[in-house]
């Protein structure tokens, strides 16, 4: 039972990357009077929505773990990774797109990052709560 919470709790973050892709899809049009392109924002999605449940798989570990040592290296190492994903990922794009960076596809991947950042904290700040009357 105590491996489905963190499983469970990671429900929102999937339900907001499956509707925000939907959305992307479904507003491409409206997306390109904003000067944004679609597929720069779907991949950015999906890399933030991967990098996002590796830092909760992480994160959520980290909860479980009495070890203090433990616990701190994998909340630091779940922040590195997460910031390694977008970094390296931005630059991709950066080195393959050259002058034809979509600055606005950059700035609505932010807005995702935000998005999911927020989320992934909420719902971890739950799973904290819940943590210490699991042990109990």
């Amino acid at each position: 039972m105590e491996n489905k919470a963190p499983g469970r709790a990671f429900l929102p973050i999937a339900l907001i990357f499956i509707l925000s892709t939907l959305l992307i899809v479904a507003g491409r049009s409206w997306l390109g009077d904003w000067d944004m392109d679609f597929r720069v924002l779907l991949i950015g999605n999906g890399i933030l929505f991967l990098a996002t449940g590796i830092s909760f798989y992480l994160y959520s570990k980290a909860l479980r773990n009495q070890n203090i040592q433990a616990f701190l290296r994998m909340v630091y190492s779940s922040l590195l990774i997460k910031m390694v994903f977008c970094i390296a990922a931005t630059l991709l794009y950066l080195f393959l797109a050259g002058h034809e960076v979509n600055k606005h596809a950059i700035l609505g991947c932010f807005g995702f990052y935000i998005v999911y950042t927020f989320l992934e904290v909420k719902v971890l700040m739950k799973l904290s709560k819940k943590a210490p009357s699991q042990n109990a």
